[in-house]
């Protein structure tokens, strides 16, 4: 880290492609956001903090963000960490894209088998991608490439891509619709594979702004119609957030996992004589709630309204 911070740009350049891809872009705006993808592995986490030592130098942000058996070592877990590689990091991406940020992929360095699959993501999510040959000095920049996702084909089967997502089980003729790559399958359980989570990932909030999804299990999840009326009414940040908290509700009725972002919970006192309980439909420090009624095993949800006194 001392060497780092004592040797010139030539130097440097040799010292490390990552960093020599850097210097080569040259471009260090105090806006601007690094985030680094490193393997769960000694070496990359400790590479990952030598190219954060250079980059804070430069007084810029930096995040590293570590993925778990991002490795080809055992193909099953490589491919579930690539789901989950997508499912994440499209996320963050798609709100800096809200906020209107160029995003560049800088994909020198790495593991070719990751990196082949940046690439592709880079033409959904990146204005382009940039990198330098092994062997050369010459900053290689690829704009977006023009691959436009099948958005109809998805908008028809969300429920599908929904279940897959969320792993509650979902029939295995539903799941035949669906091309085999967007599909992982590992010992009878079926999921998303990375491809899957990319092209999902992207239409998603285009749908969750635009209307109410569907309960996956019906029998336990109901709306009232003051509820989706109520939906209606609300912005499109706000529809995205709700049908968030509502996926969450999913898990919480097929996995009993209640998230601290939910928090679903019982009522007590006077509340109580209305509602049985409330979840938080939204992100932040949101004082609205969803109010429900547990009745035969079925959570009936009623409306959303300001936390009551």
């Amino acid at each position: 880290k001392s060497k780092i911070l004592s040797l010139n740009e030539k130097e440097l350049s040799l010292l490390s492609a990552e960093i020599n891809s850097l210097l080569k872009y040259n471009r260090f705006e105090k806006n601007d956001i690094h985030t680094l993808l490193c393997t769960d592995t000694y070496l990359g986490k400790k590479a990952s903090e030598l190219v954060e030592v250079f980059l804070k130098s430069k007084n810029l942000t930096v995040n590293i963000y570590t993925q778990k058996d991002l490795r080809t070592d055992e193909i099953e877990n490589f491919h579930i960490a690539l789901a989950d590689l997508t499912k994440n990091l499209s996320q963050e991406l798609q709100g800096y894209i809200d906020s209107n940020y160029e995003i560049v992929f800088n994909l020198t360095g790495g593991f070719k088998s990751v990196n082949s699959f940046l690439q592709t993501m880079a033409s959904l999510y990146a204005n382009k991608s940039i990198y330098i040959f092994e062997g050369s000095n010459e900053l290689l920049e690829i704009p977006r490439l023009p691959i436009k996702v099948d958005e109809e084909f998805i908008v028809e089967n969300y429920n599908i891509f929904r279940s897959l997502e969320l792993g509650i089980l979902v029939d295995e003729k539903k799941v035949e619709k669906l091309h085999k790559t967007l599909v992982l399958k590992i010992d009878n359980e079926y999921s998303l594979s990375a491809w899957g989570e990319m092209v999902w990932q992207k239409v998603k909030n285009k749908i969750y702004k635009e209307k109410l999804i569907e309960p996956l299990q019906r029998d336990k999840i109901i709306y009232s119609k003051r509820f989706k009326k109520e939906f209606e009414s609300l912005n499109p940040s706000e529809k995205l957030q709700l049908n968030k908290s509502i996926d969450k509700l999913e898990r919480l009725v097929a996995f009993d996992e209640n998230l601290k972002s939910l928090r679903y919970h019982p009522l007590k006192g006077e509340e109580a004589s209305k509602y049985s309980h409330e979840f938080y439909p939204f992100d932040g420090n949101e004082s609205r709630r969803a109010y429900c009624n547990e009745i035969d095993g079925k959570k009936i949800l009623e409306k959303i309204d300001p936390h009551l006194k």
